[in-house]
């Protein structure tokens, strides 16, 4: 990683905390144009830099709770629980030096990640129990770096196998394993699916972020890296490793079957519902929860093929979590409340978009500007027209006459472009 950036070193000065005076950020930004890699660097410049990135704010995130299933563990165990030298502790600071992440971000992510663990449960206790949650955050407004943030904490914690369902197209798996890749594991997956000396380390696992810490990958980020029952044996790995295991695969059938084969195989314990893994927790991620995943099927004794793998996946751990990741919850908060459907039925938490987020309310408001009005906070980029009902009618066939002109509105956009 390169530390020739002015603004990585500045931060460096400044404290965790997410506000500062003029003075302080002058007084640092002033101790690091003394270095002989800055002295061309324009003060005002990185003063004006540093103060917009200390001023972008995030609201508190929101919950809906099951109280009566809620069993908060996590600040009792946080002693035991070394999270500043762990995956949390690394990942927090890649996301401030190499990520450039808003110091209040990164203070509400840890928050909110805390808040989702602590609603699931001590991963160490001998317990027979599965929680099910969702997340809700605006499209591109930070819904992967929060999941990867609970995976670096569960890690911490104990959970000793985590599953990210990452869409339903080889490119977006690929491209959820990269960020696992360069936040998570700190190796490249492409080149080894198990941290040794002669893996390639990339984002947290350059050795400016500290001691390399082992995890493993069942999968890995080339296009075909999806999950295979010979590529997993190939690695030699016991599956009983105190170390924690990620995989990253597609909703897809055939993936999710191949997966349920082969830990069906490293089951070790008999019950009523056959064979279990009891000694080892699982943290399913659901990533875009609302696609593919819910039970689509007619007949209600059965489940659609998707969700009818994530569920059995799930039933093979006798401690497991699962937690949803989604934009648009609509379909998940339908489907019917049972164990062998993923309503979820133990919380619902919403991140709320950062200050210097540009979404679609943005653009566009909640509702159409009239003609006379104007905005200070909504682009003017939606018009009203009302010249296109000679061109194309609200009430028309498909073999009316075509019309001979374009209306004076679009004619007007054309000139524009």
């Amino acid at each position: 990683m390169s530390k020739k950036d002015p603004i990585k070193n500045i931060r460096q000065l400044l404290s965790d905390s997410s506000s500062f005076t003029r003075e302080e950020i002058e007084d640092a930004v002033d101790e690091v144009l003394k270095m002989r890699y800055f002295v061309n660097e324009n003060r005002e410049m990185l003063i004006r830099r540093i103060e917009e990135l200390y001023t972008i704010r995030q609201d508190e995130f929101g919950t809906i709770l099951k109280e009566d299933e809620n069993n908060p563990w996590l600040n009792e165990k946080r002693a035991e629980i070394d999270f500043e030298n762990g995956f949390w502790g690394r990942y927090r600071e890649y996301l401030e030096i190499e990520k450039n992440f808003a110091p209040d971000v990164i203070n509400k992510l840890d928050r909110i990640t805390d808040s989702i663990l602590d609603n699931f449960f001590d991963p160490s206790l001998k317990v027979t129990i599965n929680k099910k949650g969702l997340v809700v955050g605006q499209v591109q407004s930070g819904k992967t770096a929060n999941y990867t943030g609970l995976i670096c904490k569960a890690a911490d914690a104990g959970f000793g196998l985590i599953i990210v369902l990452a869409g339903i197209h080889n490119n977006l798996r690929s491209q959820t394993q990269i960020r696992i890749d360069e936040s998570f594991l700190g190796f490249d997956t492409q080149h080894t699916r198990a941290f040794d000396q002669r893996s390639i380390q990339i984002g947290v696992g350059d050795p400016y972020f500290g001691s390399p810490i082992v995890a493993h990958s069942l999968t890995s980020s080339i296009e075909k890296g999806d999950f295979t029952q010979g590529a997993a044996n190939a690695l030699g790995l016991n599956f009983n490793t105190s170390e924690p295991i990620v995989a990253v695969i597609k909703k897809n059938p055939h993936v999710l079957r191949r997966i349920y084969q082969w830990l069906a195989a490293q089951a070790n314990d008999d019950s009523e519902l056959g064979r279990v893994i009891r000694n080892k927790s699982l943290l399913l991620i659901d990533d875009e929860a609302d696609n593919a995943s819910i039970n689509i099927s007619n007949d209600p004794e059965r489940q659609s093929s998707i969700n009818g793998w994530i569920t059995q996946i799930l039933n093979l751990f006798g401690k497991n979590a699962y937690v949803g990741y989604t934009a648009t919850p609509f379909a998940n908060i339908f489907i019917p409340l049972d164990d062998q459907n993923l309503f979820p039925r133990n919380f619902i938490k919403n991140i709320p978009a950062p200050s210097n987020y540009i979404g679609p309310e943005k653009v566009f408001g909640f509702s159409p500007l009239n003609d006379d009005e104007t905005s200070d906070t909504v682009l003017p980029i939606v018009n009203k027209i009302n010249d296109y009902r000679d061109f194309v009618p609200d009430r028309h066939k498909k073999d009316d006459q075509k019309p001979s002109s374009l209306p004076e509105s679009l004619k007007k956009q054309f000139a524009v472009l």
